[in-house]
């Protein structure tokens, strides 16, 4: 029969005194109790990894001020887009519609009133001779006094230049135009910041390509509103609501409350 005691075996009255080697190895088995669950073991140590203070999961080094964590003070306050978009600016996103609202706000805004300042100050007259001919001609053939095109050209072309000017800014300083701060929207980059100035140009790239088309004679209206509609297009079938100068610039257009995070 063996003996599992884990002190030294016989009477101390009757035998030698134990000696170190009787507690470290007087198991049958070889085992020591005391190394077991001693002070420096493994599990119970206050070095343990599982349960010390700079343990991976319940340490202080875990969510640590500074760290990279989310929620963590001196975290970014936004995490990386492209790959956490989603939960990021949220997955409910001005589509091509509401986007089209905010498109016609800044254009009473800008183009109507200022554009209809600029066309009056540079061709105005010219029109105005030009309609009245119209209305008195007999015919479209017997009209005599020309159109304005090339007044009307540089009209148009200052427009265009005040148009981006008006939208670079209020994208680059204030996150958003007029008409998109009255649906709740604004143009981010991919980590959350408002985008540059060069980004912004970018991203409204698509009314240059509108307005050069414009131009071109007898179609050029038509060419004009299919960039309009690709526009559109692009915005609905992109996950990201991105359209295709979004895509571009790496820029997405979100709803403010989830910017702010708000619900």
């Amino acid at each position: 029969m063996s003996n599992n005691n884990n002190y030294p075996n016989g009477d101390f009255g009757s035998n030698d005194l134990p000696d170190y080697n009787s507690y470290t190895g007087g198991n049958s088995d070889g085992s020591n109790p005391y190394e077991q669950a001693g002070y420096g073991a493994e599990q119970n140590s206050y070095g343990a990894e599982q349960a010390g203070y700079g343990a991976e999961q319940g340490g202080y080094g875990d969510g640590n001020y500074g760290a990279g964590a989310p929620n963590a003070y001196g975290a970014p306050a936004f995490p990386n887009a492209a790959a956490n978009n989603g939960a990021m600016f949220g997955n409910d996103r001005p589509g091509a519609w509401k986007r089209l609202l905010a498109l016609i706000i800044d254009s009473l805004l800008v183009q109507v009133v200022i554009g209809s300042i600029v066309m009056f100050a540079i061709a105005g007259q010219d029109l105005m001779d030009w309609f009245q001919a119209t209305v008195n001609a007999e015919s479209p053939d017997a009209v005599d006094v020309p159109y304005p095109t090339t007044k009307v050209m540089i009209s148009s072309v200052i427009m265009l230049v005040v148009w981006l000017t008006y939208r670079v800014l209020m994208e680059s300083k204030k996150g958003a135009t007029l008409g998109k701060m009255a649906i709740g929207a604004r143009v981010v980059t991919a980590d959350g910041q408002n985008i540059d100035p060069v980004e912004s140009l970018k991203r409204n790239s698509w009314y240059i390509i509108g307005v050069v088309l414009g131009m071109i004679p007898n179609v050029g209206a038509f060419l004009q509103l299919v960039v309009y509609i690709a526009v559109g297009v692009t915005i609905g079938q992109n996950s990201e609501k991105q359209s295709f100068t979004d895509k571009f610039a790496n820029a997405y257009v979100v709803d403010k409350s989830a910017y702010y995070g708000v619900n």
